[in-house]
């Protein structure tokens, strides 16, 4: 599983990358075309995409979503993380279950954050959970 969470367009730059991800994302995507012997096309094709899509990723344009990322590395039958690692996706070990990870686990696995980032987080949500908790469980008002 990859992070961030998965969005429906393939069209626009996804989430925020800097102009040097795209580059290696698409220099690292070529690549992985090469060892495959596969075009754009006809990856654009195993994944339900346009080739306009996939020659904008080799391009440096625009990143395609975290799920396709994956896709595309199981098509290209390369490793998890050769082509989702150079745009900073941080990929989440599936669980034999295939459950979505905790928010714990994925602040855990990302490594853009330290230690105190990991605990503001960490803090910051647990006290989210509480409120909510507290908000759920106090009785409804009459409204007049």
């Amino acid at each position: 599983m990859l992070l961030p969470p998965v969005t429906n367009s393939e069209e626009s730059s996804w989430g925020v990358t800097a102009p040097e991800q795209r580059k290696a994302f698409g220099e690292a995507l070529q690549q992985a075309l090469d060892h495959a012997g596969m075009s754009g096309r006809s990856l654009a094709g195993a994944l339900g995409l346009s080739p306009t899509a996939v020659s904008k990723w080799l391009r440096g344009r625009t990143t395609p979503s975290p799920e396709t990322v994956a896709r595309a590395e199981s098509v290209l039958d390369t490793s998890p993380g050769a082509l989702s690692g150079a745009l900073g996706y941080v990929i989440l070990e599936a669980s034999a279950d295939r459950r979505a990870p905790s928010v714990a686990e994925a602040v855990k696995a990302d490594p853009r954050l330290g230690p105190k980032e990991r605990a503001v987080l960490l803090t910051v949500y647990r006290e989210l959970v509480r409120q909510y908790a507290t908000a759920r469980s106090e009785p409804t008002k009459p409204t007049s």
